[in-house]
């Protein structure tokens, strides 16, 4: 609706939708001011924006790194392999051939100035160094025999609105590695398994052009929004 009150109705391409009921709760009255302005700039619903799904891996193809869109460098060879002894992963041989260092690597159009989280199962027999990056950002990991999970946050920073997770093997290194999680944050989610697309949403909206935020106590503040996109997109 316009100022002057006229109602202007617009039609939604037909397709399927996905919805996220978001509750914030123990809000500062900086938090609680940030998420009023960033919902007035983009007018309500009418503007759309990025939205990492929470209930989703941010990476495509969790436990299959020889399909899109992961990519490798170097001679890596990389083969596929039933269970062996994690109960939940297929996992993946990587061999690294190559007289340097080499890695798989998948981009994530996300904006490289918040915090983000890589996780991965891995184990080599070879006692091997592990390395996990999130944009520039990097941390090595001493690997044994055993399944371990290794973990890496950081904010990647950069020019660039797409932040690259990446997994590096040294010139001759072997390592099996279990599912790879990517995920929006410093917290501890559980693994979870992804196939062909990524958790992010590119063109996600606020459903109502209306945010009602509430005080819990002097200075706590209280918020609920509804956020929708439709699939694929």
């Amino acid at each position: 609706m316009t100022p002057g009150g006229d109602w202007h109705l617009r039609a939604l391409p037909t397709g399927e939708y996905i919805e996220w009921q978001l509750k914030f709760s123990g809000l500062t009255d900086a938090e609680a001011r940030t998420l009023k302005q960033f919902h007035h700039e983009m007018r309500g619903s009418y503007h759309s924006f990025r939205f990492c799904d929470p209930l989703r891996n941010l990476l495509a193809w969790s436990e299959d790194p020889t399909r899109g869109p992961w990519t490798n460098s170097g001679e890596l060879a990389i083969s596929l392999q039933s269970s062996s002894g994690t109960g939940l992963f297929q996992t993946a041989q990587l061999l690294n051939l190559s007289g340097a260092e080499g890695s798989i690597r998948q981009a994530v159009g996300c904006s490289p100035n918040f915090s983000y989280s890589l996780v991965v199962m891995a184990r080599s027999k070879s006692n091997i160094t592990i390395g996990l990056s999130i944009g520039d950002q990097r941390k090595d990991f001493s690997m044994g025999s055993k399944w371990q999970s290794y973990r890496f946050s950081a904010i990647p920073g950069g020019p660039i609105d797409q932040v690259v997770f990446a997994i590096h093997l040294p010139m001759g290194g072997n390592a099996e590695l279990g599912g790879v999680h990517a995920e929006f944050g410093e917290s501890s989610a559980e693994y979870l398994k992804s196939e062909g697309r990524q958790g992010l949403f590119k063109g996600a909206r606020f459903k109502d052009d209306l945010l009602v935020v509430s005080c819990e106590e002097a200075g706590i503040f209280f918020a609920e929004a509804t956020v929708v996109a439709k699939l694929g997109e």
